[in-house]
């Protein structure tokens, strides 16, 4: 990245899934893109580097903000969560935690400014995207480098905005629903779950970031019915943009499906590949295991619980399982999820 001014600046970008050559001359755009999609991490992270305008202007109540302004943060590298405060080796190190912008930056002094030096995305807990500034220098001649013969048409540049919820779901081109599976525990089956979502310019979606995720068993069929979706493209000035926004949901795990278990035949029969457990040696004939499993509306096992059998029996019989092959159960032709039983007896 070459930076003049806010209006002259350059940058290029080589990854495997995005490469890029951007390049601001006043008012000239040129843009050269490799796929017509720009990743979120990317996105954030090259913006962040320069600009933390757009991380903060995501803030909203009850987001969290550890920075030097609000004195959460200090130059000797302190950082505060509420009254717990811990030292960190390199200095100052802010955060904001906004949904789809969740960046911890850490200062690195240059010309008496500060530049972040390192960029850490958060997608989820313990999972994120990190940007290092590897060499820090001053420009000394562009040497042509800004100069655009031929700017790119509006059409051919992607751009990227924030809808509200309701604005990106009043461009839904089929119902918003997810067909929740029938999760094993009894203790947290209903209540709500939001996602992070962001969707190309042809209006498929194309990354989904947790926010808040309270039954996890549920959360790669929810993701995976997401990723189906299709919406009409946002359009900005008449020219379709990249769109983002917060989905919302409430979920209920029995809403779909038999409201009781199936039994052992009922559940064998949507069954197909059903490779028998290898039992270990010794296990006396007849020794019996049963397996509680959860089918969501696609087939995908999301859940295996042993409730008969010794640890070794169990999760033999748990690893053939896992070779199965399930079909959802039908209502009135559609797809639905299910809880069922599979029980075994050692040869």
């Amino acid at each position: 990245m070459s930076w003049v001014a806010p209006d002259k600046w350059k940058r290029t970008i080589r990854a495997a899934e995005f490469s890029q050559t951007f390049i601001v001359d006043g008012d000239k755009i040129f843009e050269q893109d490799l796929d017509n999609y720009l990743p979120l991490a990317i996105q954030v992270l090259t913006t962040a580097m320069v600009d933390p305008g757009p991380i903060v202007a995501a803030f909203r109540r009850g987001d969290i903000a550890i920075t030097k302004a609000n004195g959460a943060s200090d130059e000797s590298g302190k950082v505060c969560f509420g009254k717990v405060c811990v030292q960190q080796g390199n200095g100052l190190v802010e955060t904001v935690a906004a949904p789809g912008r969740s960046v911890t930056f850490t200062g690195h002094p240059f010309k008496h400014k500060r530049v972040a030096g390192q960029l850490f995305y958060q997608i989820d807990p313990g999972d994120s995207y990190q940007a290092h500034v590897t060499k820090l220098g001053e420009l000394t001649s562009d040497d042509g480098q800004f100069a655009i013969p031929e700017p790119t048409p509006k059409e051919k540049q992607i751009r990227c905005v924030v809808l509200a919820e309701a604005d990106l779901r009043a461009l839904d081109l089929q119902a918003t629903e997810i067909i929740w599976p029938q999760v094993l525990e009894d203790n947290k089956i209903s209540g709500e779950t939001s996602y992070y979502v962001s969707v190309d310019r042809s209006g498929q979606v194309r990354e989904i970031l947790p926010l808040s995720i309270s039954v996890e068993r549920a959360d790669d069929s929810a993701r995976r019915q997401i990723m189906r979706w299709k919406f009409q493209p946002a359009m900005r000035d008449g020219v379709a943009v990249q769109a983002e926004a917060i989905l919302n949901f409430h979920f209920d795990t029995r809403a779909y499906g038999p409201a009781k278990p199936l039994t052992n035949a009922e559940v064998r029969k949507l069954a197909t590949n059903m490779t028998a457990p290898v039992f270990p040696k010794g296990s006396p004939s007849g020794s019996p295991c049963s397996i509680r499993i959860a089918v969501d509306a696609e087939g995908e096992v999301i859940e295996q619980i042993a409730v008969e059998g010794s640890g070794k029996v169990s999760l033999a019989c748990m690893t053939a399982i896992g070779k199965w092959q399930f079909s959802p159960i039908l209502e009135e032709g559609k797809p639905r999820p299910y809880r069922g039983e599979i029980s075994f007896r050692a040869p």
